[in-house]
């Protein structure tokens, strides 16, 4: 009965989303017939707004390959249609004003979008430790103390930095200072990841695109599941990438030297790898850019600062995980970047057998398909640097997450994709070449339907029983704040990771002694092996229970030498 009252409910959804898209276009189009009836072809619009309509309706929530690539070609068709026969006319007839205002609006609404659903997913319980708790404590520690600390990631109490060198975090920090809460870092990366259309709008205004290009070209971001889509794999400082690869973009196309090395400087700050992406857009400099000694610079500075950071991590902290992103490169695993380089130059050919399977060419098609798989098709050699992370970062790693478009590894490559199509596009020399766009930003919202849709489901849940939540927010706040807590499960230690010490229990735990404060075990799990082990460890070691509320879904127990509150 459930899976036929789920069918029901998305038929449903289906119905409402497609009557909804299809009164807008309507409207739309009937606003254009009466201002552009001269200047246009409404029967055009009115084609394709039908043929988007259903392609949104149908592939709401569908996340299925297939179905995603066949509504492609199908609007593609119908867009082809709209464009030989006038229907974008009306186009060039809008002030750019409005065009930029526009663009505006979209960028806000998607922040918006990001941050709202975001915000449901942790209201759900849907965010975990890897990667939300670990963060979420390292900006307590940060606004308590200004270190990055935190005590989930690693258990133990550890600068983050010594696993990922990233002190472009501190930027956020005056923010969170203000609002120290879950939700203020979600609503920052919503807001930084979907800010970078408007350094894009400005690179085409620069290259004095029309207003169809424009538009198209900020669709292709704003819309890209590469760029929504890794936006609710909880949090991450790869969203820096996309705004602050945008803006080296727009600083280099206007040759501003001085923001062109702030930027680099920023970019530098996000991670350690970020180096890569600094160092090739550097080579695509030497090209690209007249004064060819800042590309030299640029690459330079940035490979020094990558063997820099990455020394002194291995020296002083955990060390660079080579081994985890290209152990399928490696032969010792314990021989860092080396090994992957020796492997590439001595076995070039395994280097491309490692690039090609299904599930990678599934991602392939993902991520290029709706840029036209304009990134390849360049005469320029020097463009190529800007596609070349996506083979490095994404394609060539045995790290499976590296090759999934939710996950944080597609932030910059995606962004660098973005980029290398516009500037390859800008280099087409056909008369109609304007219909590229628009095929691009056609594809992009089918994919965004298909795929990124489904992000929506979590407020569905939290709407469905609130009470339920809440009930359970309320029950854990009753843990002290100064308390130290061991947590079995991973969605619920985010709910207690503002605080100096919180702990993910594991099967590790069955070794040593228990003295945390307070112990936060998830009901439901009476067949889990080791957390009946440890469940029959509590009274042994002095642990009462402190609070068993019905319907909470927790169940917390308190040491008995807990003092309380000092």
């Amino acid at each position: 009965m459930r899976k036929k009252d789920e069918k029901i409910q998305n038929f449903l959804y289906t119905t409402v989303i497609f009557i909804i898209v299809f009164v807008l276009v309507a409207m739309s189009v009937g606003l254009l017939h009466i201002l552009l009836r001269k200047k246009t072809n409404i029967s055009a619009i009115a084609m394709l707004g039908g043929a988007l309509s259903l392609s949104v309706a149908f592939l709401w929530k569908t996340e299925n390959y297939y179905y995603c690539i066949a509504f492609i070609v199908l609007s593609a068709v119908v867009a082809g249609f709209c464009y030989n026969y006038g229907g974008f006319k009306f186009m060039e007839y809008l002030p750019k004003k409005a065009i930029y205002g526009f663009i505006v609006l979209m960028t806000l609404c998607m922040a918006a979008f990001i941050s709202v659903f975001s915000i449901f997913k942790h209201l759900v319980y849907w965010s975990a430790t890897f990667d939300f708790g670990i963060f979420l404590q390292m900006y307590h520690y940060m606004a308590e103390t200004f270190e990055p600390l935190s005590t989930c990631e690693r258990d133990k109490l550890l600068s983050h930095f010594a696993v990922h060198f990233s002190p472009i975090f501190y930027v956020l920090l005056p923010v969170y200072y203000i609002f120290p809460s879950a939700k203020t870092l979600f609503i920052c990366q919503g807001v930084l990841a979907a800010s970078g259309a408007i350094p894009l709008m400005l690179i085409c205004k620069n290259k004095k695109f029309g207003n169809l290009e424009i538009i198209s070209f900020s669709i292709v971001y704003l819309f890209s599941c590469a760029i929504v889509g890794p936006c609710f794999y909880d949090f991450h400082e790869n969203a820096f990438l996309p705004p602050l690869l945008m803006w080296f973009f727009y600083a280099i196309e206007k040759r501003k030297t001085v923001l062109m090395y702030v930027f680099m400087v920023l970019l530098l700050m996000v991670k350690e790898d970020a180096a890569l992406y600094v160092a090739l857009i550097g080579y695509y400099c030497i090209f690209a850019m007249e004064k060819k000694r800042h590309g030299a610079i640029i690459f330079s500075v940035s490979v020094i600062y990558f063997v820099v950071v990455t020394g002194l991590m291995s020296k002083f902290g955990e060390g660079v995980m080579t081994s985890r992103t290209y152990g399928n490169l490696m032969v010792d695993h314990n021989g860092g970047l080396g090994e992957v380089v020796k492997t590439v130059i001595l076995n070039p050919v395994y280097f491309i057998t490692q690039c090609i399977s299904e599930e990678s060419f599934k991602f392939f098609l993902m991520m290029l398909l709706p840029l036209g798989f304009l990134p390849l098709i360049s005469k320029k050699l020097s463009n190529y640097f800007l596609a070349a992370p996506f083979i490095l970062t994404n394609l060539a790693s045995g790290y499976h997450y590296a090759q999934e478009i939710g996950f944080q590894y597609v932030f910059g490559t995606a962004t660098c994709l973005i980029y290398c199509a516009l500037i390859n596009y800008d280099d087409i020399k056909a008369k109609n070449k304007q219909f590229i766009p628009v095929f691009m930003s056609v594809a992009t919202l089918c994919s965004f339907a298909s795929m990124q849709s489904g992000k929506t489901t979590a407020m569905d849940v939290y709407m469905g029983d609130p009470k339920k939540f809440q009930l359970r927010d309320e029950v854990l706040a009753e843990v002290p704040e100064n308390a130290s807590v061991a947590v079995f499960d991973s969605f619920t230690l985010t709910r207690l990771a503002q605080r100096k010490e919180v702990y993910l229990l594991s099967d590790g735990n069955l070794n040593k002694p228990l003295d945390y404060d307070f112990i936060v075990l998830k009901d439901g799990y009476s067949d889990h092996e080791w957390l009946n082990e440890i469940r029959a460890k509590l009274p042994e070691n002095g642990y009462l229970v402190y609070s068993d509320v019905e319907g909470s879904e927790v169940t917390i127990y308190v040491n008995s030498d807990y003092k309380g509150e000092e």
